[in-house]
Order: C-alpha cells, then sequence, then structure tokens
C-alpha cells in the first residue's frame, strides 16, 4: 500500500500506564500503540509522528499525531477505524486530512500544559491519578503574584530536568496563571516549547512559593540570573495533562481545528 494520504489526528490518553509518548524498546508507549493501530489498519507498519514529547505517566486531551494512509477513508471515520485496535486509555478524539506541507513538530507554535493540584486532606479513588494532593491550604495571592513574572522569552535552563538536556534552552512563555475551581487549583502554561520536566518545575515552584518556602519578590532576580537553585521540586507526572498544541492558519493546518 503507498501510504498517500495524511490525516492530522487528536489524541487523548490516560498516560498512568506508558513510559511517555516516545517509542522505547521494552516499554509500553502511546506512540507504540497508535502504532500498532496504525499497522492493522493499513496493513504494513506505519509510523505515526507526535506533535511532541510526553512524560511517563502525564496525560493529554489535546495531542496531535500524524497519521499517513493509503485506505480510502473519510476522515470522521479515521478514529473509529483507528480505535477498533487501541486500548481504552488511548482516544482518537478527531482527524482531519492534511497536505503533505504539514508538519505536527515544525509547524506547532505553542503547547499549552495544565497541572492540578489539589488542597484536600484524603485522596480521592475518582482523581488520584490525574491532581497532586496537597494537604496544606497554598497561598493563592502569593502564587499568583509569582506567576505573573514567568511570560517572556528568557533562559528556562533553571526548569529542565537531567536526562534529557537541550542545547537551546531559551524559550517563550506566553501564559502562566492560575485557576481555582473548588478543591483544584489549575496552573495553565503555554510556550512555545518546553524543556525536559519544565511544565512539571515550573508548578512546582509556584507550589513552593504557595508553600511560603519561596518570596515571589525574589523571582526577577532569579530569572535574570538563571539561578539554578529556584528550579523545582518536579511535581509527579500524572497531574500534568497536555490540553492543546496550536498551529497558525495556514494551509498546512486544519481551519478550525485545535487551534
Amino acid at each position: 500500500m503507498v501510504l498517500t494520504r495524511r490525516f492530522r489526528l487528536t489524541v487523548a490518553y490516560e498516560g498512568t500506564a506508558y513510559g511517555g509518548w516516545q517509542v522505547q524498546e521494552g516499554v509500553a508507549t502511546v506512540q507504540g500503540v497508535l502504532e500498532r493501530a496504525a499497522e492493522d489498519v493499513n496493513g504494513e507498519p506505519t509510523r505515526i509522528l507526535g506533535a511532541g514529547r510526553t512524560d511517563a505517566g502525564t496525560h493529554a486531551r489535546g495531542q496531535v499525531a500524524l497519521f499517513p494512509t493509503g485506505r480510502d477513508l473519510a476522515a470522521h471515520r479515521v478514529p473509529r477505524a483507528l480505535g477498533a485496535y487501541l486500548p481504552e486509555d488511548v482516544v482518537v478524539t478527531a482527524a482531519v486530512e492534511v497536505g503533505e506541507e504539514f508538519h505536527p513538530v515544525r509547524d506547532a507554535i505553542a503547547r499549552h500544559y495544565r497541572y492540578t493540584l489539589k488542597q484536600a486532606l484524603h485522596d480521592d479513588p475518582f482523581d488520584r491519578r490525574f491532581v497532586h494532593r496537597i494537604a496544606t491550604p497554598l497561598d493563592l495571592r502569593a502564587m499568583a503574584l509569582a506567576a505573573a513574572h514567568f511570560p517572556g522569552r528568557r533562559d528556562f535552563a533553571p526548569f529542565q530536568n537531567e536526562g534529557s538536556p537541550r542545547r537551546e534552552t531559551v524559550r517563550t512563555l506566553q501564559r502562566l496563571d492560575l485557576a481555582v475551581e473548588g478543591d483544584y487549583i489549575h496552573i495553565d502554561i503555554t510556550a512555545d516549547g518546553f524543556l525536559y520536566g519544565m511544565a512539571r518545575n515550573l508548578a512546582g515552584t509556584l507550589m513552593r512559593v504557595g508553600q511560603g518556602l519561596l518570596d515571589p519578590a525574589a523571582i526577577p532576580a532569579a530569572l535574570a540570573a538563571c539561578d539554578r537553585s529556584l528550579g523545582g521540586p518536579t511535581l509527579p507526572a500524572g497531574g500534568l495533562c497536555l490540553m492543546e498544541v496550536r498551529y497558525p492558519p495556514t494551509p498546512g493546518s486544519i481551519p478550525g481545528g485545535n487551534s
């Protein structure tokens, strides 16, 4: 089969059982199960390219992936065709046909992650895989003051974990803000790119502020000095979710879709 057609997929998954997005030898990954499903649909090995890696245990509502096929499939039938071979914790929620010029990594202009903290004395069996629980109240005003210092183009090396270092560590952080919903604190982070562990380190830094362990007023100088003592702790992956990958309105992207 000649893989002449290309579909941009929106993929949601619960990342608990997976060692992240990227295929790894001997480890279950989201890319791996999608590629097996694509092979079943196409009848031959098929490479699925994702918009970006997510860490082990991280979830997604709006991951983007590219699915090539030679089958005569209408776009609205692609999610069902792949879904017949996917586990229940990975779901293709939408598909739109795109041209050869579309590239899910290169064309992305922003990624939106959400980290969710929960202020509660006890774990809830219905959400414990998706939040990081804090037993003591956090100072939300101090956290908001701290968050306001981070947006802009700067070196985020202090918020990069060891293991997958990037040579270029300057990123543009477009948004870092808080939303409170009952016991839940949502930390929304949007940037043109993320370093390894960056989103969880930023969330951990705001948590430190909320616990009174870091003064918001100290952040501007620390950022200017690229002070590594500012970064962290790296919060658990279960509280993190990739909400959306954004693309410009070009012929290679999908009008009205996830942008």
